[in-house]
């Protein structure tokens, strides 16, 4: 019988504690001495993630804008800014409303609003009155130091005219709405098209009061909002800068934001194609939105060389994982989060901390009833699950499969587990397992609080770290029975092959 059913029944717990008491009295000193270090060295992570923070400096420039029409070249140069889009349907779709050469509205030299550039261009085939806005049938680029307003009013992107905003200037997207039209009109191109979004790195774009609803289609740069660094790009060059706050996003095929610092606050994301969010080396901060109906992908996904922090964030309803975290190097937090309901784990965790010098942080999160695991690892370098509830997985709650000769460290301390099918904890080649102070609240009676490199020393890691109250770092991949310190007393404690240090 596992050791919480025991301290469930008051008669036994009773006895069970009036015997453990003068341990807990000895393990005390030991137990907040170790738990204090291991949640001291996740605020450090923390703080260093904050330190990385985007720290945005949107500005518009002065002056009234120029517009003119230029041609849109491909292979030439001058031409980058085009040159993604040449073999994914734009130039197509261009072609088949615009009778001549494809070209652009381009803005450039100040800032002008939607009402303004509908007096300049004067061409209803370029830019019209359309229900409570302006119709815009042309790709229009925003140059360095140049700025398109979007304030107060509502932009629709005629689709079978190609239409798309490449913004290596600024972009202001206030109290309005941008979304794509097709008037019933289908545009001829061999593969889905729908208007988009491109920021180049230099760029700031953003986002405030206001809705964005169905751009975007799964092909390169195209998604939907999407910033990037060209090759073509000088390596100084700033990330672009992108702030979404109080908007709501509907029916994109994702928000990819490539080379940026981000901060997206208080958003919604709903019926997403690919992604919600996906973020890849960039500095991040993403707090109070909620990412809900992501119908192919994961809620919020974060690569390459990315770090920042990720809370209080509500993710549901996805086809893969709630949070997906997939070759990464960083320090990242992901704290207070509630994610559940996805058809995968609930954080998906691979490839993580790569370079062995960054860590990610799991704080506070709720995670329940996801179709897999709450949270799985796959070659997981080093992490930190502290106060998270996970619940409701017919999988695993925690389970990690890490090469045995990769170096790999993982603390799991404060958890509450329960309603799992499986074991609560499974790890497979982790070197490196801190385990202490969780709640384990199983099903079956038969049910097993550990399994994987774990299970061989289950019921000695309970007596030491359930009943007894000690911190326990052990290497499961080569820790052995003969070697497990079975003092009375705790101190700090590491169990491998060999006997390790007791009181």
């Amino acid at each position: 019988m596992s050791t919480n059913h025991i301290l469930r029944q008051p008669a036994m717990a009773l006895a069970l504690l009036a015997g453990l008491f003068s341990q807990a009295i000895a393990a005390a000193d030991w137990q907040w001495t170790a738990e204090a270090e291991q949640r001291a060295q996740a605020e450090q992570l923390r703080q260093r993630a904050e330190q990385q923070l985007p720290r945005l400096n949107i500005g518009l420039p002065q002056g009234s804008a120029q517009v003119q029409l230029e041609p849109m070249f491909s292979a030439q140069a001058g031409s980058w800014p085009f040159e993604p889009f040449v073999n994914n349907g734009l130039f197509r779709a261009i072609a088949s409303y615009q009778p001549s050469h494809p070209q652009a509205l381009v803005i450039s030299g100040g800032a002008i609003t939607l009402e303004q550039l509908h007096q300049r261009v004067a061409d209803p085939r370029i830019i019209k009155r359309y229900k409570e806005g302006y119709l815009l049938s042309y790709p229009l680029m925003i140059a360095p130091g140049g700025a398109l307003l979007v304030h107060d009013s509502h932009l629709y992107l005629y689709t079978p005219g190609g239409t798309a905003l490449i913004n290596q200037g600024a972009l202001s997207i206030r109290n309005a709405s941008v979304e794509s039209v097709s008037e019933g009109n289908a545009s001829n191109t061999d593969r889905p098209f729908r208007p988009f979004i491109i920021a180049w790195a230099g760029s700031s774009t953003e986002v405030s009061d206001s809705q964005l609803s169905k751009l975007g289609y799964n092909a390169h740069l195209s998604r939907g909002l999407t910033s990037a660094r060209s090759a073509a790009q000088p390596a100084q060059q700033t990330p672009a800068q992108v702030h979404i706050r109080d908007s709501r996003f509907d029916a994109l095929s994702s928000v990819e934001l490539q080379y940026a610092q981000v901060r997206i606050e208080q958003s919604q994301f709903s019926n997403q194609q690919q992604y919600g969010i996906d973020v890849q080396d960039s500095r991040l901060y993403l707090v109070h939105n909620r990412v809900q109906q992501v119908r192919n992908q994961s809620g919020i996904r974060v690569r390459g060389t990315s770090s920042g922090l990720i809370e209080r964030n509500s993710i549901l309803q996805t086809e893969k994982a709630g949070i997906e975290i997939s070759d990464q190097n960083g320090d990242l937090v992901l704290a207070d989060n509630q994610i559940g309901a996805s058809k995968g784990n609930g954080v998906l965790l691979r490839n993580v901390g790569i370079s062995g010098t960054s860590a990610v942080l799991l704080s506070n999160n709720l995670i329940g009833n996801n179709d897999a695991s709450g949270v799985y690892a796959d070659n997981l370098q080093h992490g930190y699950l502290i106060g998270n509830q996970i619940q409701g997985s017919p999988n695993y709650a925690i389970a990690t499969l890490n090469p045995r000769d990769q170096r790999s460290e993982l603390v799991i301390i404060g958890n509450t587990l329960s309603n799992i099918g499986n074991a609560l904890i499974r790890t497979e080649g982790l070197q490196s397992l801190t385990l202490g102070n969780n709640d384990y609240q199983l099903g079956p009676i038969t049910q097993s609080v550990l399994a994987g490199d774990l299970l061989p020393l289950q019921s000695l890691l309970l007596d030491a770290t359930y009943k007894r109250g000690c911190m326990i770092q052990v290497k499961p991949a080569s820790a052995t029975e003969a070697g497990f310190p079975r003092n009375r007393a705790c101190t700090k404690t590491t169990l491998s092959g060999t006997p390790g240090k007791g009181a």
